[in-house]
């Protein structure tokens, strides 16, 4: 057993990764270690300023200091709230997954569907501004309807909360077909990111930027993205000047159980 240090300064008792044996499969902590440790802080705060009310009420109130708690519990209560959101969208998409591994055909439907109309309906979805979304180009895939929002739902949500202010935001997205791949960029104007970040930003619970410079997100976004791209045997390709804007291209080949045919 040792320690391990966390994105707060932290540690916790860190078990040595266990190796399969006679009792079962291999099983990795580090990811139940993570949420654990994501979900206690915020607790704590809850728990802790909660009290702190609850005492200034029996007290001269200073509604200042009562304010700033009461704060401080509603943001560690909305973190918790998106982070079981997304750990549960996680466990959805991996059984989703694993339900189709012996048969990865499962994973296209028989019915195409365009891929800008499923664009439009999530960005309006998710309150983005129908004036700040351009979309270029069309195509029609057959990849289950429910598999493909959810990478698609991952990056469009990105692009709407890492907008730069006071810019207005502009999202163009712009839709390919070669005869073997259909590729769908999303390029925003927001705040961008830096590049040293990239290869880690896509592992659970890893967001951009560290301590106070920390983005605000659960870090599964991209985890969860990733794995429906991965299971599509398709590729994911980000792209930054850490100033103005992302450019993250979603690439995937066809392997509809009909020929995908092409809107001009």
């Amino acid at each position: 057993m040792s320690l391990e240090p966390l994105s707060d300064g932290s540690t916790v008792h860190s078990l040595t990764e266990s190796s399969e044996d006679s009792s079962g499969p291999v099983i990795n902590t580090k990811y139940l270690r993570r949420l654990m440790h994501d979900l206690s802080a915020p607790t704590r705060h809850v728990a802790f300023f909660s009290g702190f009310v609850n005492e200034a009420l029996t007290e001269p109130l200073d509604l200042d200091d009562a304010r700033r708690s009461l704060q401080t519990v509603r943001t560690a209560a909305e973190r918790m709230q998106q982070l079981t959101q997304m750990v549960s969208l996680h466990m959805k998409c991996l059984e989703l997954l694993h339900s189709t591994s012996k048969d990865p055909s499962q994973r296209y439907g028989g019915d195409e569907y365009s891929v800008a109309e499923l664009i439009a309906d999530i960005w309006q979805r998710i309150g983005g501004d129908v004036a700040a979304l351009t979309i270029q180009g069309d195509t029609k895939t057959c990849v289950l309807r429910e598999l493909m929002e959810i990478p698609m739902t991952q990056l469009l949500r990105n692009a709407l909360i890492f907008k730069a202010e006071p810019r207005p935001l502009q999202v163009i997205v712009a839709i390919s077909k070669t005869s073997d791949v259909t590729s769908v960029a999303i390029q925003d104007n927001g705040v961008g990111f830096d590049t040293q970040y990239a290869e880690k930003i896509c592992e659970p619970f890893e967001c951009l930027g560290t301590g106070k410079d920390r983005r605000d997100g659960a870090g599964l976004g991209l985890t969860v993205a990733t794995l429906v791209i991965d299971a599509l045997s398709g590729s994911l390709q980000m792209e930054s000047d850490g100033q103005s804007g992302t450019k993250v291209t979603m690439s995937w080949p066809h392997h509809c159980k009909k020929s995908v045919s092409g809107v001009e």
